[in-house]
């Protein structure tokens, strides 16, 4: 789905880069402007950032919530 219209940035762009630059061992914290300039452009009229602020934290917040103890995937009960 596109986001941002004036870059014409679809959700999985936004996600894919801010998610390579959290893996980045010099990573930046991944700010609607840092997501942008990695992916080679820059905000205009701004009007996409309330949804990319939510994508580009939907996947840290996903990983907080796997990495806490008993709140990762369940595993099934072979045989049952």
């Amino acid at each position: 789905m596109i986001i941002c219209s004036c870059n014409v940035l679809s959700d999985k762009q936004l996600r894919e880069a801010a998610e390579e630059m959290r893996a980045d061992p010099n990573g930046k914290v991944p700010t609607p402007g840092a997501v942008f300039r990695h992916l080679g452009c820059r905000p205009r009229c701004g009007g996409c950032f309330p949804a990319v602020i939510d994508i580009i934290h939907e996947k840290s917040s996903e990983e907080t919530e796997a990495s806490k103890p008993g709140t990762g995937p369940r595993k099934r009960a072979v045989g049952r």
